[in-house]
């Protein structure tokens, strides 16, 4: 009886490793691609998209390619359209194949949009992940009982499904918006703390104890998320394998903050420096300087708060910063249409304090550069005398000194809190 139970279990872990395998074996297949050579094949990345490659199609002087299959963060509108799936980026892009290629997408009606005016989805494709063009409709065939379309190319790179733009009600840019950029114009903008104010460095100790000033620094156009990044975006780079779950999924006021769809439109919590750097690598973008984060809260000429140098209301009828803990925990990322910075950026002040790439040093901050200097898309220190990095714009806890332009904060890169997030930028290409 004894030996016939050991067998059994025996069993048991041999077949339960070797499920495990298997799904190790998908899971690996799906993040880092599988090749193929002349004689073709099929192959079904994240989102179950496929490829179906036909023989006899590799490119011409290539004998073999690694088909890959990523799922980028979209916003809510590209250029030409409203999309309803992830942009999945195709690899490898730009090369062209003999024959046509099959990429098979499918999708959920449930993405679609509410204020859509008739139903007329279609595949749009892309090489830079920024200007998207409509897929012709001889190379590609909708099947809406089977919610997929099916698209004939010979070229992969980045594809995505949605709805011309012209057909969505503008309305739905306030609901559906959270992931759309603001694009900052290049040139120059005061940086820095005003002349006399109180640095970091504590009482007494030795170094710089308040600031010598504004300095003028030149930047080249970027774009910055509008809003706070969510938890509905940063769920979508999790789901895929990229991201990891926050430190906690509570909030001040709310238990089941980080999986309650209630708060998918909230930003993002409880996520270290690390984590934040992975998110937007992972969107195709990057963290912040402390100088990008700072002309896209205050535009080109000093202001003391992202709405101008009037102090925010410090009771319930604040419009335009969540701070002081008036309403006892986070809010909605896309609230406060009355503190938005000049660019229109919502919550630089207040609501989650946000992660930049600059690393702490209070030198390089506080002190005024020699008459005459030329200071270019500065990337800030190259380290920090402490090992900590520069968090900008208060949280919903923050009173009002600390929801200023010029406020900062620092941590180590592993920290993690209850009212810090993040944004990303992205460069514009020249």
């Amino acid at each position: 009886m004894k030996s016939s139970i050991s067998l059994t279990v025996i069993l048991s872990i041999v077949f339960a490793s070797f499920i495990s395998c298997m799904v190790t074996e998908d899971v690996y297949r799906q993040r880092y691609g599988e090749d193929f050579d002349n004689e073709g094949g099929m192959y079904t990345g994240v989102g179950g998209v496929t490829i179906h490659i036909p023989p006899d199609s590799m490119p011409e002087g290539v004998d073999k390619v690694t088909i890959t299959v990523f799922a980028l963060d979209t916003p809510p509108f590209t250029n030409v359209s409203m999309p309803v799936t992830n942009t999945f980026s195709i690899s490898p892009a730009a090369l062209e194949f003999r024959r046509e290629l099959t990429v098979v997408i499918p999708y959920t009606e449930s993405g679609f949009p509410t204020l859509l005016d008739e139903l007329d989805i279609k595949p749009y494709f892309s090489l830079d992940r920024q200007t998207f063009e409509p897929v012709p409709s001889e190379q590609y065939e909708l099947d809406v009982e089977n919610n997929i379309v099916k698209i004939e190319t010979r070229y992969l790179g980045n594809f995505h499904l949605g709805f011309p733009r012209e057909l969505v009600s503008q309305d739905n840019i306030e609901s559906e918006g959270i992931a759309e950029m603001v694009l900052i114009p290049e040139g120059f903008f005061e940086f820095g703390a005003p002349e006399g104010t109180r640095t970091e460095l504590p009482e007494g100790e030795e170094g710089l104890q308040t600031s010598e000033g504004l300095n003028k620094v030149f930047l080249s156009s970027y774009y910055i998320d509008k809003y706070e990044v969510t938890v509905q975006q940063y769920q979508l780079c999790q789901s895929v394998g990229v991201c990891t779950e926050p430190h906690d999924v509570t909030s001040v006021l709310y238990e089941n903050y980080y999986y309650n769809p209630v708060y998918a439109g909230f930003p993002v919590i409880w996520v270290t420096w690390n984590q934040a750097s992975t998110f937007c690598q992972w969107a195709g973008k990057r963290l912040p300087t402390e100088a990008e984060w700072e002309k896209a809260a205050r535009g080109d000429t000093f202001r003391k708060f992202p709405w101008g140098d009037d102090p925010p209301a410090d009771n319930i009828e604040a419009t335009v910063a969540n701070h002081s803990a008036l309403f006892g925990d986070i809010t909605n990322s896309a609230w406060g249409d009355d503190g938005v910075s000049p660019y229109g950026v919502y919550n630089m002040a207040g609501n989650v304090s946000e992660w930049t790439a600059t690393w702490h040093n209070i030198d390089t901050y506080y002190k005024k550069y020699p008459e005459g200097s030329e200071i270019k898309n500065p990337m800030g220190p190259a380290e920090s005398p402490t090992n900590e990095k520069v968090i900008k714009g208060g949280s919903w806890v923050s009173l009002e000194n600390g929801i200023t332009t010029f406020a900062r904060e620092k941590a180590f890169p592993n920290y993690r809190y209850y009212n810090l997030g993040f944004r990303c930028v992205q460069s514009v290409e020249n």
